[in-house]
């Protein structure tokens, strides 16, 4: 029973939304194409990036996804999925993203993190909170960045993808350089962030400026009202310095996006790279799920064409 709860908590969460010009033209009449990759070239390997006592080992291990050929080293993407901080797992929604970047000739990881507890313990100072996952995230990364040659990646070269609350964890990992410095990595090798449907870029405004109590983002951030600032993308951002370039992906209310574009906003004005799209066709969990759809048009194509810049 408690099984089945959870699942419907999930899928309401996610419906819901999770987290509370330039744009980039893109030609539908132009080349975009893949083709689902050979899967008898294909290997998936599941890897413990670290171990902590009394921690389920899946919250803190990645998938990669690779092929055979592991002479060449490839550039590498990096999934980090959503759920609100508090669900999820790097299996879901997974399987024609793995398809759609391995048909880029691109390694593919999809990985875990510690989750704060749901439903939500918002007295229990001891729960995962901020900044376990990110923490959680650079450690991965880590991980990559000494091992993940043996698969056939470039450490040198890695794109970040995330929804909603994962959104917000590769938004705050590109922008907030200390989770990476302080694993002895530079934040150089990030070359590119995809953001897909978020409000996470301003935590501080999420729960201070929010007339409602959001319940949610409390769960996950705690109450230390300095910690939300560092917590927040949209804070991190430091005039004459280097960054990731970004992609967002938008939809929802007039609210929802405004959200979504005071943060490019932000990025233009600190002379970053940013591509955005509309995806206000689709719910919260549909802009996922879309991601490497046969002949879908209106994500997975710019989204490809944005790493592939990054890659160059």
């Amino acid at each position: 029973m408690r099984k089945m709860f959870i699942l419907l908590a999930y899928g309401i969460l996610l419906l819901c939304s999770c987290d509370k010009d330039d744009n980039t033209a893109f030609d539908e009449s132009s080349k975009f194409k893949y083709v689902f990759a050979d899967n008898s070239l294909n290997k998936e390997k599941t890897i413990e990036y670290k171990s902590i006592n009394g921690v389920d080992p899946n919250l803190l291990s990645l998938d990669i996804y690779y092929t055979k050929d592991t002479d060449k080293k490839k550039p590498i993407v990096i999934y980090v999925h959503g759920g609100g901080w508090c669900l999820g797992d790097k299996k879901n929604n997974i399987e024609k993203k793995v398809s759609l970047f391995q048909s880029q000739n691109w390694l593919f990881i999809s990985l875990n993190y510690r989750l704060s507890p749901f439903p939500y313990q918002l007295f229990n100072i001891n729960r995962v909170k901020y900044p376990d996952h990110n923490n959680d995230v650079a450690d991965a990364i880590e991980w990559v960045y000494d091992n993940i040659d043996q698969y056939g990646g470039n450490p040198e070269k890695i794109a970040f993808l995330g929804h909603s609350a994962g959104a917000h964890l590769v938004s705050l990992t590109g922008t907030n350089k200390s989770f990476l410095e302080k694993q002895g990595i530079s934040s150089s090798i990030i070359k590119g962030v995809a953001s897909i449907d978020t409000e996470g870029y301003d935590v501080l405004e999420q729960i201070v400026g929010n007339k409602y109590e959001n319940r949610l983002y409390i769960n996950a951030f705690g109450v230390n009202q300095s910690q939300y600032i560092d917590a927040s993308p949209i804070h991190n951002l430091i005039h004459n310095t280097s960054y990731p370039n970004f992609f967002i992906a938008k939809r929802g209310s007039d609210e929802r996006k405004a959200v979504a574009n005071q943060f490019i906003e932000a990025l233009k004005n600190a002379s970053i790279s940013v591509s955005q799209v509309d995806g206000s066709v689709y719910t919260h969990s549909e802009i996922n799920s879309a991601i490497g759809e046969k002949n879908e048009m209106i994500i997975t194509p710019p989204l490809i064409e944005f790493i592939k810049d990054c890659f160059e």
